[in-house]
């Protein structure tokens, strides 16, 4: 454990209100190490949960896949199955990413610990993972919008299909626009923690919290599309009620 006096040498040529961010980080790292605190490094978990998340989605990709090409029966593959490929393609280099990028600079880790090239690598490599993750939502959204209009052929229910397609579209291209553009330089984004870059970036929390609402609201609506078509199936409750839990998971 550290002594006040240890303490008190550490933390007095850094005050709150004059210290630069670098020098805010190193008394940190200086005062946990004078005090033997053990610091977080949750960094394998992150990469096993990673790792099998990526190869549990692309088993159930590829086991789809196969099954229409080796079906005897004539299943053809559709826009769906192509647009669920793209998800699990784009999702690849996100592994990647995440694997030979955010965790080796960081990610699971405190901040403190991590030298100050290693803030900039996982700041510019998270960029690439917020967009890579708004092409995925918007993806994923398409394939399911497909395969509703492959299995509801009625002409009012085809017509909604296709403007949430096209809304889903247009909000998709816009965040992932929104995204590259959201500072300026763009480099800026990976260099404003430090404080000693000039720039400007619009309020980064405020896109992520706008997609997140736009995106459970598109998912609300998407689960409304097949819920509406139950009532025209003759059914009994009960198998109506696991329909809609199929498609509530499926959605959700």
């Amino acid at each position: 454990m550290c002594t006040s006096s240890q303490l008190q040498a550490t933390v007095e040529p850094c005050l709150l209100n004059t210290c630069t961010v670098k020098e805010g980080l190193t008394t940190q790292n200086v005062t946990a190490t004078l005090c033997d605190r053990k610091p977080r490094d949750n960094s394998g978990e992150l990469k096993a949960a990673n790792i099998a998340l990526m190869v549990v989605s692309a088993a159930f990709v590829l086991m789809r896949l196969c099954y229409k090409l080796l079906s005897p029966t004539e299943i053809r593959i559709g826009p769906d199955d192509y647009f669920i490929l793209l998800t699990l393609l784009t999702g690849q280099p996100n592994t990647i990413v995440i694997d030979r990028g955010l965790i080796p600079n960081g990610l699971g880790r405190d901040i403190w610990t991590l030298s100050f090239e290693q803030v900039t690598a996982f700041a510019k490599y998270f960029y690439w993972v917020e967009l890579l993750y708004f092409a995925q939502l918007s993806l994923l959204k398409l394939s399911f919008l497909f395969f509703y209009k492959r299995i509801f052929p009625g002409r009012a229910i085809q017509k909604i299909i296709w403007v949430t397609i096209l809304f889903n579209v247009l909000y998709g291209v816009a965040f992932v626009i929104a995204a590259i553009f959201q500072c300026r330089p763009i480099s800026f984004y990976w260099t404003t923690w430090d404080g000693e870059h000039t720039g400007r970036c619009i309020n980064i929390n405020a896109l992520g919290w706008a997609n997140a609402a736009i995106s459970i609201a598109v998912d609300l609506w998407m689960l409304a599309i097949p819920l509406s078509q139950l009532i025209h199936l003759r059914l009994s409750w009960s198998k109506k009620a696991g329909v809609i839990i199929m498609f509530c998971l499926g959605t959700l």
